[in-house]
């Protein structure tokens, strides 16, 4: 891991004015410059801009998404930028995370559960894939290269979807699709 591009802090918008998320991003570059560039959102949104930001205040909020596997680092300038707010040294990881793979096209089927080639990323390239059933990698994020843009379309989509429920569903349906979301203060 490359430490002094690890652990820092982004401010980005979120997109249809819903205010603004935190992401905190890591640099595995230095093992592999492909798919080394690591994010992760939390649960916090602000409705505004405030003049200060607390890390614990941040990170109390729990992980809502990640690690999100980035092509690049965000953009501190021009379209779609990230405001960088600061660096911690109190890193998350501290080495690559473990994502879920598909030996196949990922289009083959709408329920992944249905296809059986998945397995752990990285894995031993000396040794055969083990391949698992679906459910043991579910909760594990995909190798897909991201844009730093993905992570604001999902954390204003996890958004969109809380704001949904509460609006068209019953109370009752309300709590069983709040039961997939992840639980604040649960991390990766």
């Amino acid at each position: 891991m490359i430490a002094e591009n690890s652990g820092k802090i982004y401010r980005f918008t979120m997109n249809h004015g819903l205010g603004y998320g935190f992401s905190e991003v890591y640099d595995f570059t230095d093992d592999s410059m492909f798919d080394g560039r690591y994010g992760y959102a939390y649960n916090r949104r602000d409705e505004g801009i405030l003049a200060e930001y607390s890390m614990n205040e941040i990170r109390s909020s729990g992980v809502a998404l990640g690690p999100i596997t980035f092509y690049k680092f965000p953009n501190v300038r021009g379209i779609g930028a990230w405001k960088y707010l600061f660096q911690t040294s109190d890193f998350l990881i501290s080495e690559r995370p473990t994502s879920k793979a598909l030996q196949g096209m990922h289009n083959r089927n709408d329920n992944w559960a249905e296809m059986k080639e998945w397995f752990r990323w990285p894995y031993n390239l000396k040794q055969k894939r083990i391949f698992v059933p679906y459910e043991e990698v579910r909760y594990l994020e995909t190798g897909i290269l991201n844009g730093p843009g993905s992570v604001v379309e999902k954390f204003t989509m996890k958004n969109m979807y809380v704001q949904l429920i509460n609006t068209y569903y019953t109370l009752e349906q309300t709590k069983e699709f709040l039961k997939d979301l992840p639980k604040e203060g649960k991390s990766a």
